[in-house]
């Protein structure tokens, strides 16, 4: 019932749809909500520049004033959803993939500086104590990374494509296998030993279990009811709810991917 919410547009994503707006309540909300958070922290990030200490009177700002800065955020939350919906979403969708994409990113480095920081910690170990347990420890940890892996790529073909069809996830599917064995090869050759004497399998079992969860998040969102067996299918009997695009998902990508969010935050 908010005012241009779901008027002024007769699109979804820049896409023309028969699709009522309602169906997509969800996604704009989303998109208001991000839009605020972002210039929250952009306003701050512009306070902040050339900072270098806490006795700068601007650090006060990042340091306290918690009361106001909620109230600041909370009307910036409350004014993003009142802006027209016309172009906005549309244009905050491309934002959300390349802040998506920079996430990754961001997400994919501190999973390998987790990594290298675990494998140095247990050889360390190995060698201070000559024990051989933590050698045998991280040979199955590794394996158990790699075998969830490769559960979750035969899943994947199995749940996620048909003999005939779904032609995108497969191609999406082996891709990502294919650089996945080829990361796994990088990081056991003599160079990168001798250059990273930590480097190992352990960082690239890591990080092929994130690609395949990755994968799964992408193939999660096909809305392709052949392609997706975890797309929710609406019952009804109305041939106009009939004819809209199924927009309800299993949550279980976005749980997995909140959690692995989290264990970031708190290793960073």
């Amino acid at each position: 019932q908010l005012p241009g919410f779901c008027e002024g547009s007769g699109s979804v994503l820049g896409i023309q749809t028969k699709v009522n707006c309602e169906s997509f309540l969800g996604h704009k909300a989303v998109y208001r909500m991000g839009f605020a958070m972002a210039a929250f922290f952009f306003l701050f990030a512009a306070i902040m520049l050339c900072v270098r200490s806490s006795k700068d009177p601007r650090a006060a700002l990042q340091n306290g004033f918690w009361f106001f800065k909620f109230l600041v955020l909370i009307g910036l939350t409350v004014g993003a959803f009142y802006i027209p919906d016309g172009t906005f979403t549309s244009v905050w969708f491309y934002f959300g993939v390349v802040g998506s994409f920079l996430f990754i990113l961001i997400q994919l480095i501190l999973l390998i500086d987790f990594a290298h920081s675990w494998s140095q910690l247990w050889l360390r170990n190995a060698d201070q104590s000559n024990a051989k347990g933590w050698y045998a420890a991280l040979c199955i940890i590794t394996f158990i990374f790699y075998a969830a892996s490769i559960a979750g790529i035969v899943l994947l073909y199995i749940y996620y494509t048909k003999p005939e069809g779904c032609t995108e996830g497969k191609v999406l599917i082996s891709i990502n296998l294919i650089l996945c064995l080829v990361v796994s090869a990088v990081s056991i050759l003599p160079k990168v030993q001798a250059a990273q004497p930590h480097s190992g399998l352990l960082q690239a079992s890591l990080i092929t279990l994130y690609t395949v969860y990755v994968t799964w998040a992408a193939l999660a969102n096909v809305p392709t009811r052949s392609c997706n067996p975890t797309l929710l299918a609406r019952s009804s009997n109305s041939s106009a709810v009939a004819t809209q695009a199924v927009t309800t998902w299993w949550d279980a990508p976005s749980i997995v991917g909140l959690v692995i969010f989290i264990l970031c935050t708190l290793f960073i």
